[in-house]
């Protein structure tokens, strides 16, 4: 990356990004267990994001423990050339809150409708805590993190806040 992005900016590629995607790997943890699963995801309102899924041991663990991390990225060439998205957040499910089935129908596109309408499908909420964004496809390895309404910029082992 060759600036600095204001706050503002900083919210507008991190949601340009994740809208030009579908696809994540979603961290949660349970008894001590950490588990990755891939998954399909859309964008709600205030960078929100819904995953679809039909159940499965993710939602187990997110009752033991809200805490998550979605990985949204580019194919990885290697370490200086990828792009992506980490979203640390807070994630609820349709099980514990089925409002947000309704919910997520606001936001998704007709294709996700369709699957959302399937009595079986569940819906995972994640609110952001920290988004870690990255765009390294020009070798730049500057992490541009937004928490709290700031950015902070991580440059290899440097931490600068603006």
């Amino acid at each position: 990356m060759d600036k600095r992005l204001s706050t503002t900016e900083l919210k507008k590629e991190i949601k340009s990004f994740l809208n030009e995607n579908k696809l994540a790997s979603l961290a949660t943890c349970g008894n001590s267990i950490p588990r990755c699963s891939p998954v399909q995801y859309f964008t709600g309102e205030n960078m929100d994001i819904y995953v679809i899924s039909s159940g499965g041991d993710k939602f187990n663990n997110i009752q033991d423990n809200p805490n998550v991390c979605l990985l949204v990225n580019t194919d990885y060439v290697d370490y200086k050339k990828i792009k992506g998205v980490q979203v640390f957040g807070q994630a609820h499910t349709s099980l514990k809150h089925p409002h947000y089935i309704d919910e997520a129908k606001k936001y998704a596109s007709y294709e996700q409708m369709l699957t959302i309408e399937k009595d079986w499908i569940n819906i995972i909420k994640i609110v952001p805590d920290e988004i870690v964004y990255l765009d390294a496809l020009n070798g730049d390895r500057t992490k541009q993190i937004l928490k709290n309404d700031q950015v902070i910029e991580m440059q290899d082992r440097v931490l600068s806040i603006h």
